[in-house]
């Protein structure tokens, strides 16, 4: 500690009002007459304000600051005054018997010295900050917070505490009937947030401009009617920083524009997190695809579970190292090995699960760009399904408890190559026997994962455009990364083995009009400032896509989002055929006959009109 001139006066402060308190608490008793016999007394005034010093020192007072006084602050100055009086009234029985010392006086006491202490902090940060608001002059923004919350008391704080002040907050809307016409830090709380139209217009006939709206709720909610309000009174909208950034010392004030995430998630699912915590505490985890969108994203989950070792696999060098390096960031003392290997490999694969014996796998790694794997079928056949299959087998050899397998809804009638080998996955890992127990989890799109076409969308828009879409008619179904990766814990976590679990993706959304909300967002007009431009169906791409196939009987499970289908299986004898049949053509590099084998296995597979595997309509007969 170190005792500059500051905190010496400090120091002084804290001694001469203890003491003064010390004598007013005596003057208090007997209503400023003291008697003789106790006037002795007021000589341990002195020494108990150097105690008093001692005692706050101990507790850490001195360790704040008095302009950003905080309830922990004052809790600690509670503590300390209370050891204080004890302390004083434990060396004056032993020193005087308390013979001449009223007993109340110390009651009265602790009240004074706890006033003269925490007084003077007080006043001190309100003098402070309300010099800041005189000193900062007119605020650059007048905000409407959308939600009264936690959060808000956070936002509130701070921008009261900046300097200069970058925002006025002029109002709040949250949607708890309970609050309406109450005030948070003496700003209102409007009403609802449907009301904010009216809200918007009553502030205007009122003269109160708003400038932006500030998103403070931490859940996810529809927002087409905060968007539509704010495009129609031209007002900017943002949101606060993840909780993650606040953790890694990001400052709440520190706004950030809203992204399509924001507005396409859902109500958070509550999970049987015991289940899942059975399945991954303690035990040793490999991810394949570790570097990946869903690959990272599971291995960040998993390792808030605690497992005994996490293994990272991925044939990316740049992956693996950065996903390494995050969890050697976020998760320090997390045993792990990252290890760079392709799942087509099966004598490498053999020799990590020998080293690392894996309790359970994801197995995440997978080719998925549809247009990329029609032009190059052999390779998308051979990592998506050959690859699954080395995995698969290895689980086996080596007797691991779990195998979850991540599908996709590409798999459910394929048109494209892509698609049809994560289907002819699916079947081999339900047919599999043996001591392992396989789980596949099928989910659609994923918001934001590496080269999709959000993140797509948002370059072309920085670049001033043109966006570009396939088709206005498309459809897709979207989830966010983590909503995707704690279902699929969830589902692995309730799978006993040979399952096929479908996550609910909630509503298709149009492309086109995903696109349109992204340029909106950016603070653009469609067609206007961004052209939104077609450019037809790349090769094996559909309009519509699917999460079950014909005779798929969909039933729901015990856990909200995940579904369970009764998928086609195949004899053991056919299954292996027609792989036998597919790892020749494979080998000979024979893309023809690999994708014709495809078929053969996959009689749902019908090639798109786009693909170039796709048959020529049979020309009509002339007569």
């Amino acid at each position: 500690m170190t005792f500059r001139p500051k905190f010496l006066i400090i120091l002084a402060h804290d001694a001469v009002l203890s003491a003064a308190a010390f004598a007013a608490a005596l003057l208090l008793r007997f209503s400023g007459d003291i008697p003789a016999f106790v006037a002795p007394n007021l000589m341990y005034a002195l020494p108990f304000g150097v105690i008093s010093v001692g005692v706050l020192a101990l507790f850490r007072v001195y360790r704040g600051i008095w302009r950003y006084t905080s309830t922990r602050d004052l809790v600690r100055l509670v503590e300390a005054v209370t050891v204080t009086g004890l302390v004083a009234l434990t060396l004056l029985a032993l020193l005087t018997r308390l013979e001449n010392f009223p007993r109340i006086a110390f009651i009265i006491l602790w009240f004074v010295q706890l006033a003269f202490l925490a007084g003077p902090r007080i006043l001190w940060r309100l003098i402070k900050e309300k010099t800041l608001v005189r000193g900062s002059g007119t605020a650059t923004r007048r905000v409407l917070l959308i939600g009264a919350n936690d959060v808000s008391d956070l936002f509130l704080r701070e921008a009261e505490r900046q300097n200069p002040r970058q925002y006025t907050v002029v109002g709040m809307l949250d949607d708890d009937p309970d609050k309406a016409g109450r005030h948070l830090h003496g700003i209102p709380i409007l009403g609802p947030i449907l009301s904010l139209g009216q809200v918007l217009e009553r502030l205007r006939q009122k003269g109160q401009t708003v400038d932006m709206l500030v998103l403070t709720l931490r859940e996810h909610l529809s927002l087409t009617g905060v968007l539509d309000a704010a495009r129609r009174h031209n007002l900017s909208i943002r949101r606060l920083p993840k909780i993650s950034d606040l953790a890694e010392g990001e400052n709440v004030t520190n706004l950030k524009p809203v992204m399509i995430e924001d507005l396409l998630g859902r109500p958070p699912v509550q999970l049987d997190m015991t289940a899942v915590k059975n399945m991954l505490e303690g035990r040793v985890l490999l991810v394949t695809g570790a570097g990946g969108s869903i690959g990272s994203e599971l291995c960040r989950q998993v390792a808030a579970f605690e497992p005994k070792h996490l293994v990272l696999v991925d044939n990316s060098e740049f992956a693996l190292y950065e996903i390494d390096g995050e969890m050697s960031r976020l998760f320090p003392h997390l045993p792990r090995t990252a290890c760079l290997a392709d799942v087509t490999d099966a004598p490498r694969l053999d020799r990590l699960f020998t080293e690392h014996r894996p309790q359970v796998v994801f197995h995440a790694a997978a080719y998925k760009h549809v247009p990329i794997v029609e032009a190059n079928p052999v390779g998308g056949i051979s990592h998506n399904l050959f690859g699954t299959l080395a995995v698969a087998d290895a689980c086996a050899r080596h007797k691991v408890d779990k195998m979850v397998v991540i599908s996709t809804d590409k798999a459910v009638n394929p048109t494209n190559v892509m698609g049809a080998t994560k289907r002819a996955a699916e079947i081999y890992c339900q047919n599999h026997a043996g001591p392992t127990r396989y789980v596949t989890v099928r989910f659609g799109n994923v918001l934001g994962s590496k080269g999709s076409v959000v993140p797509l969308f948002y370059q072309q828009i920085q670049a001033g455009g043109p966006v570009t879409i396939t088709d206005k008619r498309m459809t897709r179904y979207f989830m966010t990364i983590p909503e995707a990766v704690q279902l699929t814990l969830q589902a692995g976590a309730m799978g006993a083995g040979g399952e096929i679990f479908v996550l609910d993706m909630g509503q298709p959304v149009k492309i086109y009009d995903m696109a349109c909300e992204m340029i909106r967002l950016a603070g653009l007009v469609p067609h206007i400032d961004i052209e939104v431009r077609e450019v037809g169906l790349r090769p094996g791409e559909k309009l519509f896509e699917e999460l079950l196939l014909d005779g798929e009987n969909i039933r729901p499970t015990a856990q909200k989002g995940i579904l369970l289908a009764a998928a086609r299986t195949l004899p053991p004898e056919a299954l292996a055929s027609a792989v036998a049949q597919l790892a020749a053509a494979c080998r000979a590099g024979d893309a023809t006959a690999a994708v014709a084998g495809l078929r053969g296995l996959i009689p749902e597979y019908v090639p798109a009109a786009t693909s170039p595997f796709s048959e020529p309509e049979p020309e009509k007969a002339h007569g």
